[in-house]
């Protein structure tokens, strides 16, 4: 497979040195070992702000549950408590 792409990184002498280290131990080269490492890691990407939201909904859900269990409202506490299992299932499926 030809690789026609070339790009450029930067590094501090630390970060090098550890690479170097990993790079000495491997015997391979440094374009085999960066292929590698930027193949196989999964990137964490930034929450998005409709997660945020949601986790912000279940979290006033929480509180809500907790002032009605010291009120004793235990009918309105299981009514809470189905509305957050609803909402972590569509967190879990996406919707």
């Amino acid at each position: 497979m030809a690789k026609n792409i070339r790009k450029t990184l930067r590094f501090s002498e630390e970060e090098f040195d550890k690479i170097q280290l990993e790079l000495d131990k491997s015997n391979i080269s440094f374009s085999d070992f960066a292929r590698s490492a930027i193949l196989r890691k999964k990137i964490k990407l930034p929450i998005e702000k409709e997660l945020i939201y949601q986790i912000s909904k279940i979290g006033n859900n929480l509180n809500q549950i907790a002032r009605a269990v010291n009120g004793k409202e235990k009918i309105s506490v299981l009514t809470e408590l189905v509305e957050i299992e609803k909402a972590l299932r569509e967190l879990k499926n996406g919707s």
